[in-house]
């Protein structure tokens, strides 16, 4: 989420969009919700939780290689982390170890999304 705010600031993004852009890592139900209560415009939350889904599910093998992850539960825990459902079902495909880490981290992530979301809003302001 610093890296969304960051990068909102550096490229001049309003701090509607920016708040949209927020909950960029967590599922849909989660991050409609979240980007709603925080004065962001959930369809555009949607927008960006697919894409980050996406590049996750597709990138995810090739960037472990890539960063050295060798450790299935640091595996799950980046996927799952960082590309929400998309990428669990990458995980799964790459083992089980990975695909319940993935899918814990969602969680993990949803619940300090929800909690952190609202904070940040004074580093918006």
């Amino acid at each position: 989420m610093a890296c969304v705010i960051v990068a909102g600031k550096l490229l001049g993004l309003g701090k509607v969009l920016t708040l949209s852009l927020l909950p960029k890592s967590v599922t849909i139900p989660m991050g409609s919700v979240i980007s709603e209560q925080i004065g962001g415009i959930p369809s555009v939350t949607i927008i960006a939780i697919t894409i980050t889904g996406i590049t996750g599910a597709v990138t995810a093998p090739a960037v472990c290689r890539f960063c050295r992850i060798k450790h299935k539960v640091a595996q799950g825990i980046a996927i799952g982390t960082a590309s929400h459902a998309l990428g669990t079902t990458k995980a799964m495909e790459m083992g089980e170890v990975q695909g319940a880490m993935s899918g814990l981290a969602i969680g993990i992530a949803g619940l300090f999304t929800a909690v952190v979301a609202p904070l940040l809003l004074t580093a918006l302001s």
